[in-house]
This record gives structure tokens, sequence and C-alpha cells, in this order.
């Protein structure tokens, strides 16, 4: 099944696009989805929490894929990036969120051309832009993001997500491998069981919970400074740990050597929290550190782009063969090299 029809038959409304870097794929992912959809015949909304679609990237500059629209499409991007677009466009609404580019504005694809898209980056703002690209009559909503951004992926903002990754991450593709598959892991953590759950959920403050049930709250401003005062407080009767907020290599670092840690689970609101070293996370895994999620997150397919602007490529195949070892049961498309397999 393509993509595009496994998008379609979930009734998946608004869909992620995460790259783990800059020209990792991201934008021709986006393209393709566009494609698929017109092809398909699904009126689709886009929006970014970043800005995308330009001609040359501001930090590399190097030359980007440019967002080709159709007639019927719909668009959330700010005023000053809409005037940089070739595509004509009617305006539908001005949403008073403002960008370092202006304020959101949602629009009609009139005629087809290329955009720009720079959207909102709060993401109480972008469900509120997703919701209106749905008001206005888009099926599918693809919201362009990034990996230091990536809380858009966050099951209360998006049905799914789909990870764009590349060569750009590194020159050795098991490094690529890697990197890819920590990212998916965390994405799709198993989701705690619903008692538990519960008990977080009315507490809805980092807490560690015990044998009977009680919940102790440890005097803490953020987990990310915390970490030692919740080391301090595990002891043999605690079963579970929340982590309200990011859960960072330095919290890790400290839990790392309690003696009860192979007896716990510790629980974060779900993958987009989670911000750790690869080696201390997987080192920590070893001694039986176990993590659950509040809100698992659907990780649709991993997109791959084998070239890297630096002027190395892999081979296609080996990347998607190597890819599809380590990553058994998800969907893994070569997007450069023309997506969907039929």
């Amino acid at each position: 099944m393509r993509l595009i029809e496994t998008i379609k038959d979930n009734n998946y409304e608004t869909i992620s696009i995460i790259g783990l870097a800059k020209n990792a794929g991201k934008t021709v992912t986006l393209n393709y989805l566009i494609e698929e959809a017109d092809n398909y015949n699904i009126n689709v909304g886009i929006t970014s929490t970043g800005r995308d679609g330009e001609r040359i990237d501001l930090v590399t500059q190097t030359e980007k894929p440019p967002i080709l629209v159709t007639e019927g499409m719909y668009l959330a991007t700010a005023k000053k990036a809409l005037l940089l677009s070739t595509a004509k466009t009617e305006i539908l609404e001005t949403t008073g969120i403002t960008t370092a580019m202006g304020e959101v504005i949602i629009v009609r694809i009139r005629q087809r051309g290329y955009i720009e898209v720079a959207g909102p980056v709060s993401a109480r703002d972008m469900k509120y832009v997703a919701e209106r690209l749905k008001y206005y009559g888009a099926e599918i909503v693809f919201i362009d993001g990034a990996i230091d951004r990536k809380a858009v992926s966050s099951p209360l903002i998006t049905d799914a997500c789909i990870i764009a990754t590349g060569a750009v991450l590194s020159r050795d593709m098991k490094k690529v491998l890697e990197k890819t598959a920590h990212e998916v892991e965390c994405y799709s953590l198993k989701e705690v069981a619903s008692h538990v759950k519960e008990i977080f959920k009315k507490v809805n403050k980092t807490s560690i919970l015990q044998e009977d049930g009680s919940t102790i709250t440890p005097n803490i401003v953020t987990s990310i400074t915390g970490g030692k005062k919740i080391n301090e407080l595990i002891n043999e009767k605690t079963t579970h740990v929340f982590v309200k907020g990011a859960v960072t290599s330095a919290l890790l670092k400290d839990l790392r050597e309690n003696k009860y840690l192979r007896g716990i689970k510790l629980i974060v609101e779900d993958g987009t929290k989670i911000f750790t070293d690869i080696n201390l996370w997987n080192g920590m895994k070893r001694k039986g550190f176990k993590v659950e999620t509040m809100n698992k997150i659907n990780v649709l397919a991993v997109t791959l782009n084998p070239i890297s602007p630096a002027g190395y490529f892999f081979d296609s195949q080996l990347l998607k063969e190597s890819m599809e070892k380590i990553l058994p049961g998800i969907k893994i498309l070569d997007v450069v090299s023309g997506g969907d397999e039929e």
C-alpha cells in the first residue's frame, strides 16, 4: 500500500514531517506527498514550524528544492513568505499569529506555482492553524517540522509523523542508521499502563510512584536541573518515575547509578521530549533501564536522502536495505529515487 493510501485509509488528518538535520530530504518528502495527494484527488493543507521552500538555505547557503503547489490546496504561511511565493492565492484568514516574517495568513491556492512556508512556532498556535486549514477544506494537513522543533510531532498536535533522514547526518552510514533508529525508538515508545497514566495525569508534575499507589512530588523547578533530587527520592518501593518536560542527558546521568534503576520505569510525556546522548541511552538500556510514554507517537514512515550537500553520497539501495533491517515494520522510502515502489 502506498504511503498516501495508508494516511487516507487510517483517516489521519494531520501529519508532521520531521527532518533529523538540515538537507535530510524533508522538502523532497513534502513535495512527494503533495504530488501523491494530487494523484489521489485529496485536498491538502501545508504549514511549517520554521521556514521552508526558499531556493537557497539561509544557514548552509546550499540550493534547496522549492515547494510546488497546485490549485485548490491550502497554505498557512507568514506574510513576507507569501510575498516571495509565485503561486497565486486567495486570502481566507489573517490569524493574528505573529512570526519573524510577519503575521500567519491562511490562503487557498488559485494558480499553480512555488511557495515559501513560514508558519507558527508554538505548539498551541500550530494546533490552531492546522484546525483552521481543515475548516477551510484541507482533508490532510502536512506540517513541515524540524528536529529542533519536534514538539509538533506530539500526538496532542498531529495524528502521525514521517521522519526524514539521510547522508547529511554523517559520512559513516552506520552512524546514520544508529541516529535514525534512536529517534524512531524514542518516538515509538510503548504507552504506559492506563491506571498508571491516570495517576500521573492527575498529578501533572514530575513525580515518583510507589508500590502502594502513592506519589512523591520532588520540590524542583524543572526536571532538567532536578535529576539529583529525583534520584534521592527513588527507593526500593518505587515503580515508576514520571518526568514532566524534557528528558536530557544530564537527568539520565543523575539516575544511571541508582541501585533501583532496573526495577523502575521512566515515564515521559511523549518521544519529542527526549534529548539524550545515544551512547548514554544505550548504556542505560543495557543496565535494565526502561522507558515508556504517556502518549505514543505513530511513526508512519522513514524517508531517505542518500545524497549530502557536502558532496558525498551513499548507495541508495544499500541504505534502504540497511534501514529496513534495523527498522522492521516501518515503511522505508527513498524519496529522491522515486518514493513508493509499485
